[in-house]
């Protein structure tokens, strides 16, 4: 599968990370017309991030570019490399981050610096914002590779205790996770429905 023209590569040499990113960001209709970067680097405090591009285009909204960060410099990752998880996995956490993303797109200039800034500074906040980030990568049809993520993370035994802890307060529980997988199945199995 070819990358799409929108997607810029940096530091990626794995083929397939950089088709999964491909085939994930594809069913994200919202992001086809934007530049959006997939880039490897050294992080101190996340394994994966999303946020704008702070250039020129940051502040248009509609011009603005964004990135999803990776790193195999990290408590989880030198454990677990990114490019030796499973694609669901994998899959999974682009899903997420691409949610964030499209959670970016309708703010303004202030309404980014505010969030960054709430993110940065108050839990409920962050928690809050990673919660919607798994619920639009579910709204997205990702809902399996989110909860597979979050097992395979869960249940690796050589991962950190508060990296464990960081999941469970922060986002999705398996419970909340499960209703909205079937809230969205059923939404889609009625639209089939509809179809025939």
């Amino acid at each position: 599968m070819n990358s799409p023209d929108n997607i810029i590569f940096q530091n990626v040499q794995s083929p397939e990370l950089r088709q999964w990113f491909a085939e994930t960001l594809a069913a994200y209709p919202e992001l086809k017309d934007r530049k959006i970067y997939l880039r490897k680097l050294s992080m101190k405090r996340s394994t994966m991030r999303a946020q704008p591009v702070l250039n020129r285009s940051f502040f248009r909204r509609k011009t603005r570019q964004y990135r999803v960060d990776f790193s195999d410099h990290l408590d989880v990752t030198q454990h677990v490399r990114v490019q030796e998880l499973p694609k669901e996995v994998v899959v999974g956490w682009f899903a997420h981050e691409l949610g964030h993303i499209i959670d970016y797109l309708n703010r303004p200039l202030l309404g980014m610096i505010s969030f960054g800034l709430g993110y940065a500074l108050w839990s409920k906040y962050m928690r809050k914002a990673e919660r919607v980030a798994d619920t639009v990568a579910v709204s997205h049809g990702f809902g399996a590779e989110i909860g597979a993520t979050k097992q395979y993370l869960l249940e690796h035994a050589t991962l950190p205790p508060h990296y464990k802890q960081r999941l469970k307060k922060y986002y999705l529980s398996a419970d909340e996770l499960e209703g909205l997988i079937l809230a969205w199945e059923r939404e889609h199995e009625e639209v089939e429905v509809v179809e025939v």
